[in-house]
């Protein structure tokens, strides 16, 4: 794993030395588009213990822990290798599946965001860094019912958090990863976005 780390680091030195890279200057405008997987954690072992609670049963389950994501933005150069930018974020479901004994029922959660970053590039290079506030809604169902009896759970939340992040452009592509904090405004739900975008 080390020797694999020292090679892909090598490999991204090298590619970010010998490339041309797409910067933004003061008072231009762009957008694009990123595409990747998001990563999170359900707490899908805190929602089976609370339906065992209410049951009385032993819950078993499987979970997601990636999904689709993809996210639209607008760019305004605000000074040398710094934006201003601002995005909509949507992602597909992490699912959940709870069974007690031969019964069984999922719950799905999905996110919609839309987030405000300022991204600075670092001169002389293709990497840059960014940081923001966003606002967001976890969607998830208030209840699930499993063998005919309906248990309470997480109802969908909107709040605000912050996001930080980094990765680098090369020409009009770019390759990044984000982390996303206070999901729905909740300090318990966090998300990271690995993506894939083209720059326009």
């Amino acid at each position: 794993m080390k020797t694999l780390t020292k090679c892909l680091f090598i490999f991204l030195a090298a590619l970010a030395l010998n490339t041309n890279q797409l910067k933004a200057e003061p008072g231009e405008f762009h957008f694009g588009i990123d595409g990747g997987f998001t990563y999170a954690d359900m707490k899908a072992e805190e929602t089976a213990q609370e339906i065992a609670n209410l049951s009385g049963s032993t819950v078993t389950y499987t979970y997601d822990e990636a999904t689709w994501a993809g996210r639209i933005y607008g760019g305004y150069g605000v000074a040398d290798n710094m934006d201003l930018e601002v995005g909509f974020w949507l992602t597909g479901s992490l699912d959940a599946t709870y069974t007690i004994g031969a019964n069984s029922a999922s719950e799905s959660y999905d996110m919609s965001a839309f987030d405000v970053s300022l991204k600075y590039d670092v001169a002389g290079t293709p990497f840059f860094a960014k940081g923001g506030v966003h606002q967001s809604t976890l969607n998830g169902a208030a209840t699930i019912t499993i063998g005919g009896t309906e248990y309470d759970i997480a109802d969908s939340i909107t709040g605000t958090g912050w996001l930080i992040g980094g990765g680098m452009e090369i020409d009009n592509s770019r390759y990044g990863l984000t982390y996303i904090a206070n999901v729905g405004g909740d300090s318990d739900s966090s998300t990271a976005f690995a993506y894939y975008g083209m720059k326009f």
